[in-house]
């Protein structure tokens, strides 16, 4: 049996990283075989920059032989990154959303993007989800070109995920929290760990800077300026040390740590106060752009927190073809393709993809074809025999079935006819309920204000201004019913009454009134405490009414003299309905 495999690809925006990757016998992953294509980083080009990316592919091919299906990372100038909270809920609601949060936080038509989610927490209360986006025009480009090259797709991860991936794979007992910086040509990811949680950012600030200042400085094209920075940065420029060139090569590279520093601490400010979480140990740099000598010193100095240069190959053996390849040599660059096979070790991981549904679905049918073949073969073999005996047996019982259907017409007329009379039973039984229901409650607004009528009669003085119905709003769709418990022991629930008063189910009736009572011994002075307490035995009394259950938000207003205002709400009985 052939074992696992994965190849890997880095689409960085400077060079193509390859690298074929399988299981030793020690469990541990094994770089079998390795390939470095670097091609032109320059913003100028970016209309070729897809063109170039086939280029280097098919430069690869060429050299090392290398084809077949492949997983590939997503640059950071091309994947977008979002991370939000949202309340808890069941998994099987989690997709309406994390679908509503994509559309509210991807600025782009979810039908232009090609988009995936991560759940990066869930604590029961709030769950943390890394959203991931990438135009599909984009994706489609960077997937045809490498198919182009024979490198099928097969999937698209996001870089500052498979660095993540990578990391817990060389440092799987790094527990505290740690930022790892991957320095690019175009962009630079900042990963930041606290044990399984974690928060990605892509920096528009790489190594390009450091080439676009030295190109403005000396007045040459971006190409030798880039010639360049390697030169003087790696030790191997036989330019003086007073040589103007070296100087602002020096200069560019300083101001580039300077700035790098600044939008590490603004970021990590930025991620505690969002997460809550705590200060990093320690920072960790990779990435081409990240091989400037002074840049772990000056880092460690500004941001008082040990730095060292990344591992990418830590937990990974190399093969000999590999190692003459110069994987050792390109570790600096090597941290996300690692990350792509991790997989291979770590059956668990989250994954976000960002390959078009098109390719996906092209992809699964392409991986069941055989077993489609093999098993629509065996169908045919399979079935050939029993073909010639299953049709004379059909023959045999569409006759049968023939003299059966002519004797169950008549019944089956019959059984139309039933239904047909259930159904008219059922629609007046729902007329007569509900004719009986308006029987029943069409004089209890008379017998109401009959009530009440006699109720103000019998404290006299008194009168009312406003009466308002306030009737509670109707039930939103979706919201329970209340079901009546079942019988014990399996009995038949009761049939309904139709001579039963209908009682409406939710909030009652409500009733706002508005008064007034005449204190005829003091027409020119404030109301008395008799006339206050007159009418609080009226509104006390209410509650002996057959219509009325309570008596709610009683206001008194003994400003006018010889009159005291009074505003109270009646809540209806509900079995009284008006």
């Amino acid at each position: 049996m052939r074992s696992p495999r994965v190849l890997a690809v880095d689409i960085g925006a400077g060079h193509v990283a390859c690298g074929v990757f399988t299981v030793g016998a020690s469990g541990r992953l094994v770089l079998q075989q390795f390939a470095l294509e670097p091609h032109s980083s320059d913003p100028s080009h970016e209309a070729r920059w897809s063109v170039e990316i086939a280029q280097s592919l098919g430069a690869v091919v060429a050299r090392n032989r290398l084809s077949g299906s492949a997983a590939i990372t997503v640059p950071g100038h091309l994947a977008l990154m979002k991370f939000i909270k949202t309340p808890s809920v069941a998994k099987e609601k989690r997709s309406k959303i994390v679908a509503f949060e994509a559309v509210e936080n991807i600025p782009y038509p979810l039908e232009e993007v090609v988009w995936d989610h991560v759940v990066v927490a869930d604590d029961g209360f709030d769950i943390e989800v890394m959203l991931t986006a990438v135009k599909f025009d984009a994706m489609q480009g960077l997937c045809s070109a490498a198919d182009a090259a024979g490198f099928p797709v097969e999937r698209a991860t996001p870089a500052g995920l498979a660095l993540r991936h990578a990391f817990r794979y060389n440092y799987p007992n790094v527990q505290e929290p740690v930022i790892v910086v991957n320095v690019g040509a175009r962009t630079t990811n900042l990963l930041f760990l606290e044990g399984e949680r974690f928060y990605i950012r892509t920096l528009a600030l790489a190594g390009n800077a450091v080439t676009q200042a030295v190109s403005e400085e000396l007045r040459i094209d971006f190409a030798s300026a880039e010639t360049l920075k390697i030169q003087v940065l790696s030790g191997r420029s036989d330019l003086p040390p007073s040589s103007p060139s070296r100087a602002a090569v020096q200069k560019a590279a300083t101001s580039f740590t300077q700035k790098l520093q600044l939008e590490i601490m603004r970021s990590e400010v930025n991620h505690r106060r969002y997460s809550g979480g705590a200060a990093p140990a320690a920072v960790y740099l990779t990435g081409g752009g990240s091989l400037i000598d002074e840049l772990p010193k000056a880092l460690s100095d500004r941001m008082r927190l040990p730095v060292e240069r990344y591992e990418a190959l830590k937990n990974v053996d190399i093969s000999a073809h590999a190692r003459a390849a110069g994987a050792e040599s390109s570790a600096a660059v090597l941290a996300d393709i690692v990350g792509l096979a991790t997989r291979l070790v770590v059956k668990t991981e989250n994954e976000a993809s960002l390959l078009p549904p098109e390719l996906t679905a092209a992809l699964e049918f392409r991986k069941r074809q055989p077993k489609y073949l093999f098993a629509a073969a065996l169908a045919v073999a399979a079935l050939f025999p029993p073909i010639v005996y299953f049709h004379q047996v059909t023959a045999a019982t569409l006759t049968q079935m023939g003299k059966v259907d002519g004797e169950l017409m008549p019944l089956r007329a019959i059984a139309h006819r039933n239904e047909e009379n259930i159904r008219q039973i059922q629609e007046a039984t729902k007329q007569i309920t509900a004719l009986h229901g308006a029987y029943e409650t069409k004089a209890n607004w008379i017998n109401f204000f009959a009530d009440l009528q006699e109720r103000l009669v019998k404290v006299e003085d008194v009168w009312l201004d406003r009466v308002q119905v306030v009737r509670p709003p109707l039930p939103e769709p979706g919201t329970a019913v209340e079901v009546p418990p079942a019988p014990a022991d399996g009995a038949a629930a009761p049939a309904a009454d139709p001579a039963a008063p209908v009682v409406p189910k939710g909030p009652p009736l409500r009733l706002t009134l508005s008064g007034r009572l005449l204190d005829i011994s003091n027409p020119q002075s404030k109301v008395s405490p008799q006339s206050l307490q007159r009418v609080k035995q009226l509104l006390a009394s209410f509650t002996g009414s057959q219509f009325i259950t309570a008596v709610e938000n009683e206001k008194f207003d003994p400003s006018q003299n010889g009159l005291l205002r009074f505003d109270f709400t009646l809540v209806i009985n509900p079995k009284k309905t008006l």
